[in-house]
């Protein structure tokens, strides 16, 4: 896990909007804690801020995707001309090449935490939602109970926010081996745990972590912890797609067995990654690998 505190960034006038680079792509194959060069999807991550009275210049990324979410303070985002208020909870994402500017028209700073990365497939609209809205064509409300104790305020999208409740944490889990998940905590201390090690975690840190580790948000106080979350899973389910379509292609028997051996050997080395002992995986798994290699031969 890497974790930097916004104030510990550099910063960058961008066309009005101050913004503290958190994070961004790594160069190698490697992430760099020291240079915050770590994510695999996003191109930056931080915070930004239009300060009072300011008018920010129209921007539209060629090839990048940008979400955000308004951590603080309330203001206007006009996208193509038209004007869209948006205040402390609102989340939104705007697709590539879309001109967009921000207006800051209070008397306190109007306050993001956005991530920008390459186009994904469903990347095709501009979306505003604010968590107190329901989720659009489901069941889900406001709110959305994951992982044992995340509670997410929806509508949930690549970049949202959530609550874990007092003396509460998260279910282990891990990811996919490259996805970028970054989390940010608003108000509230916490652990972040993460494989064998934890580490503490307060107001204005980011943290990234290796998907393929174990990891829990973990809250041992006795208030609520706010947190925003950033995650490339567009541009995941994107991969994911074009794996599926070209494991769908025509092929014969012994491919498909050898899709089917590379299926269960990503799937047992994220397990042996997590440091468990499950008796049944443990006890199993040198069977499946004996009839694998059985179909192998046949074919």
């Amino acid at each position: 896990m890497i974790i930097r505190h916004w104030m510990d960034c550099p910063i960058v006038n961008n066309r009005r909007l101050r913004e503290w680079r958190i994070f961004t792509r790594r160069q190698g194959d490697k992430p760099n804690a020291e240079t915050g060069e770590v994510c695999f999807d996003f191109n930056c991550y931080g915070r930004a801020v239009v300060i009072p009275g300011v008018t920010t210049e129209a921007a539209a990324y060629e090839r990048e995707v940008e979400s955000m979410c308004v951590a603080s303070g309330e203001g206007h985002l006009v996208v193509e001309g038209q004007d869209f208020p948006i205040r402390a909870g609102s989340s939104f994402t705007i697709p590539a090449g879309i001109d967009h500017h921000f207006k800051n028209a209070g008397s306190v700073e109007l306050e993001f935490i956005f991530g920008r990365r390459p186009p994904a497939r469903t990347d095709r609209e501009f979306i505003l939602t604010h968590w107190t809205e329901d989720h659009v064509g489901t069941e889900r409300g406001a709110f959305y109970q994951s992982h044992w104790n995340y509670i997410a305020r929806g509508p949930v999208g690549e970049v949202h926010f959530g609550d874990i409740p007092p003396h509460k944490f998260g279910q282990p889990h891990n990811h996919i081996p490259i996805v970028d998940e970054i989390w940010y905590i608003q108000r509230g201390d916490c652990w972040h745990w993460m494989g064998q090690e934890f580490r503490p975690q307060s107001p204005g840190y980011a943290l990234w972590l290796d998907p393929t580790e174990l990891h829990a948000l973990m809250n041992p106080s006795e208030t609520n912890v706010e947190y925003i979350y950033c995650g490339s899973w567009a541009l995941s389910r994107d991969r994911d797609r074009q794996q599926k379509e070209e494991e769908a292609l025509p092929g014969t028997s012994l491919e498909m067995v050898a899709a089917l051996e590379k299926r269960f050997e990503g799937l047992f080395d994220a397990y042996r990654k997590t440091g468990l002992n499950i008796q049944g995986v443990d006890m199993n798994a040198p069977q499946i690998e004996r009839l694998i290699q059985a179909l192998k031969e046949v074919c």
